[in-house]
């Protein structure tokens, strides 16, 4: 690739954030020599690696702390050479490093078949290698462990008894009350790692040893008694002994090292290629890059350039398919160099291995990148701006070919205008046989025509508002842009009668083509203003129809809720219903069998009854049998009811006193929505359908007031029971017996009763206190025998 459109596209800054992703040094070093590739093998190749490292950031990366670039320790162990502690500890967090990244890619090999394929160039043999060195050396701080050795374990031993001896024999001297008048202090230290103690200078004579050495002042002599010599004698070889021990250890694992040193320069590879692969992928993601797809044409939507701030940039659509030449023109800062290299880092970018910022790009695979952009001025080298443009001009038309992607910022500029724009369409028609793409910025007019004119080559405008006479960035294919260099200058402040003359200096069709292009330029952008605006509107039309739908199936949903609330409310209510009905069957067919028995017990004591106690007995068959057709009346009338829809003499509204005969509730309508009514009865709200209710004639009452709409009268029974025993019953049985001792201690006239249920696993107790809580003729209960047994206290027959 070209070096000198590698810089001007600022590919070193790429690099630079590419290597603040990798986590050492091996990989840094290869973000930061990484250059494009002109192979399109290759480059599907590292797109490809790219691709899997996104997969593995999104499911979680292999952590790479500890590694470490040991490939020059390992061949300098491997050639004989020791190694000091320092680097053995890292060789040894390097293998474990590189293991780890080996392991958490076996566990993903489906997902990053490619990533798993260079860390399985990790030997798992290296495993051996950490385990030797980690048992001999401490990681955190790098040491050597005591028990590297049996000798280094008995030398350190033997080290810290005799520095200890050492030590107390010295404080013991400094202590003596014979020789402190001669000590300048009482402390004890250290002289050429040999213990000494500060003497003063005139009393040397009374403190026998070696002198090793003395303050600044002369005053303080730092003595070593010869009391101690013997033993710090014996320190020093101890301390020798363990430094040849400790160097012998690590010429071992030095060996062992080297025995390794191709395998640990293969894993330190294999670990800088799958860091460089997930700081290429990191960096593709913080830019929100897209894949490209390999193709002939270049085709670049919403791409932006990656070193601008991505809260700022405005992106630009380069749809390019069949295009030799793309002529971008507009006025002067306006975002035409930016266009420029922006398709020309992208292009870079694929080739590298990087995802290229945008929502969806078609590249070719580039054989080089030439480009001529920025002054090219040279003191030096005797140039002007227009030589140097020149002169790569030159070096361009030399590397043109088929698989060239050319980049031009001002053809031709920096000299005569006539002559200049001839040179510029020469050489853009030469590029366009030659080279893959050309790419240039003019504000040549003659250079717009040509483009106009010529197949294969197109015109393109880089925004600039007309109002505020400021660039927008934005680029739009298809059209030349206007150079506004006049309104420019009359925006910076320059004089008006200058610019007037400079504009009646302008050749009449100029001016007439410049105002054309104003004009469209205009139209272009209240069309795109008119757009925005009807996209706004249409997605706040969108919203107000999803918001009408969501509010739509809410009701539809809440009117279903409340038809199944009333048909299980329904049901419930058919079957109390039925209940109470079964139960009044069953007592009135035992009222009749007792007249029965009744009967039959006169008949044997009195065998010719009179006539009138005959006629009372038919009067009571009489009674009994109207008693029972009523009750098996009732029972149809129940099952009829619930069903059957209510007949509406007129409409129903929200205010309206209602009655539910079905429900056996009273109420007043409080609103009405989709058929159904909220009913307010006393302290109950119930959703009814309109169908099953009618217009209550009586109005509607408090809840506290009003008359319940069943009313049941039994006769008294003349005896209950108080206490009733339900252990060992089922949860259904104990309520249905908890119903019947209610309903007729109630009878009798019972105040309280009791009921024994067992702790147990709390089932039976749950289901009594839940019946007790639903029976409306339970006033309260509570808790005895330790939560074994329940006290109930019963409604009075005078509040019911």
């Amino acid at each position: 690739m070209d070096g000198h459109a590698l810089d001007v596209l600022e590919l070193a800054a790429i690099r630079e954030r590419l290597a603040s992703h990798t986590s050492f040094s091996a990989s840094r070093a290869l973000a930061e020599e990484l250059l494009p590739s002109p192979g399109a093998a290759e480059v599907a190749s590292r797109q490809a690696l790219c691709a899997e490292a996104l997969q593995l950031i999104a499911l979680g990366s292999p952590h790479m702390a500890g590694a470490h670039d040991v490939r020059g320790e390992a061949e300098h162990a491997g050639r004989g050479g020791a190694l000091g502690v320092d680097a053995l500890v890292e060789v040894a967090e390097t293998v474990r490093a590189a293991l780890g990244v080996r392991g958490h890619l076996a566990e993903r090999e489906g997902t990053a078949p490619l990533l798993w394929g260079r860390a399985s160039e990790i030997s798992e043999t290296l495993a051996v290698v950490a385990d030797q060195l980690e048992r001999a050396l401490e990681l955190d701080p790098p040491g050597v462990r005591d028990s590297a050795s049996p000798k280094l374990k008995t030398l350190r031993s033997e080290l810290a008894t005799a520095r200890r001896r050492a030590s107390d024999r010295l404080r013991s001297l400094a202590s003596d009350p014979d020789l402190q008048p001669h000590l300048q202090e009482d402390f004890v230290t250290e002289r050429g790692g040999r213990p000494v103690v500060a003497v003063r200078a005139s009393a040397r004579s009374a403190v026998p040893g070696i002198v090793h050495d003395t303050s600044n002042s002369g005053q303080t002599l730092f003595v070593e008694p010869f009391a101690i010599v013997e033993l710090s004698n014996r320190l020093r070889e101890l301390e020798g002994e363990e430094r040849d021990e400790v160097a012998r250890i690590l010429a071992e694992l030095s060996r062992h090292v080297g025995a390794h040193a191709d395998e640990l320069a293969q894993a330190v590879e294999a670990l800088a290629a799958i860091d460089f692969a997930l700081a290429r992928g990191a960096l593709s993601r913080s830019w929100r890059g897209c894949p490209v797809t390999i193709g002939d044409d270049v085709e670049l939507i919403a791409a932006r350039h990656p070193l601008l701030d991505p809260a700022t940039v405005v992106p630009v659509d380069l749809p390019l398919t069949g295009v030799r030449v793309l002529v971008l023109s507009g006025a002067n800062t306006g975002g035409k160099t930016v266009a420029l290299k922006t398709l020309g880092l992208c292009a870079l970018l694929h080739q590298c291995g990087l995802q290229p910022p945008a929502e969806r790009a078609r590249l070719p695979v580039f054989a080089d990148v030439v480009a001529d952009i920025g002054d090219e001025q040279s003191i030096a080298a005797s140039l002007s701006t227009f030589s140097g443009h020149v002169r790569n001009l030159v070096h361009v038309l030399d590397a043109a070919t088929p698989q060239t992607l050319v980049l031009l910022d001002e053809v031709a500029a920096g000299t005569d205008p006539i002559e200049g724009a001839a040179l510029a369409r020469a050489l853009l028609d030469e590029l366009s046989q030659r080279a893959a793409l050309t790419v240039t910025t003019t504000h040549y007019a003659e250079v717009k025509q040509w483009a106009s004119a010529t197949p294969g080559a197109l015109n393109g405008a880089v925004g600039f508002d007309q109002e505020t006479l400021a660039p927008t960035y934005t680029l739009t294919l298809g059209r030349p842009g206007p150079s506004h260099a006049l309104e420019i200058a009359r925006r910076l402040g320059l004089d008006e009668r200058v610019i007037e003359r400079a504009r009646a200096g302008l050749a009449p069709e100029r001016v007439e083509t410049e105002r054309l292009l104003s004009e469209a330029a205009r139209a272009e952008q209240a069309a795109v203003r008119l757009r925005s605006e009807a996209e706004l509107e249409r997605g706040e039309v969108s919203a107000l129809h999803e918001q009408v739908a969501r509010h739509e199936q809410a009701q539809r949903t809440a009117a279903a809720a409340a038809q199944a609330a009333i048909a299980e409310e329904r049901e419930r209510a058919r079957a109390d219903a039925q209940r109470d009905l079964a139960a009044h069957l069953a007592e009135l067919e035992a009222l009749r069998e007792e007249v029965r028995a009744a009967r039959r017990e006169e008949r044997r004591r009195r065998e010719a009854p009179g006539a009138e106690e005959r006629a009372a007995e038919a009067d009571r068959d009489r009674r009994l049998g109207a008693a029972d057709a009523h009750a098996r009346a009732a029972a149809r009338a129940i099952d009829e009811g619930l069903d059957a829809p209510v007949r509406q003499t007129r409409a129903l509204e929200p205010g309206d006193p209602v009655r539910a005969r079905a429900l056996g509730l009273r109420g007043v309508i409080g609103e009405i929505a989709d058929g159904v009514a909220l009913v307010q009865g006393g302290a109950m709200r119930v959703h009814v359908p309109l169908e099953q209710l009618e217009p209550d004639p009586e109005g509607a009452r408090s809840a506290r007031d009003a008359e319940p709409a069943v009313r049941v009268r039994a006769a008294a029974m003349s005896h209950a029971p108080s206490l009733l025993d339900l252990r060992g019953q089922r949860a259904d049985e104990a309520r249905e017996a908890v119903r019947q001792l209610v309903d007729d201690a109630y009878l009798a006239g019972l105040p309280e009763v009791e009921i024994v249920h067992g702790r147990g696993t709390g089932a039976v107790r749950a289901a009594v206190r839940a019946e007790l809580d639903r029976h409306p003729l339970v006033e309260r209960h509570v808790s005895e025998s330790a939560d074994g047994a329940t006290r109930v206290t019963l409604a009075s027959r005078a509040s019911s």
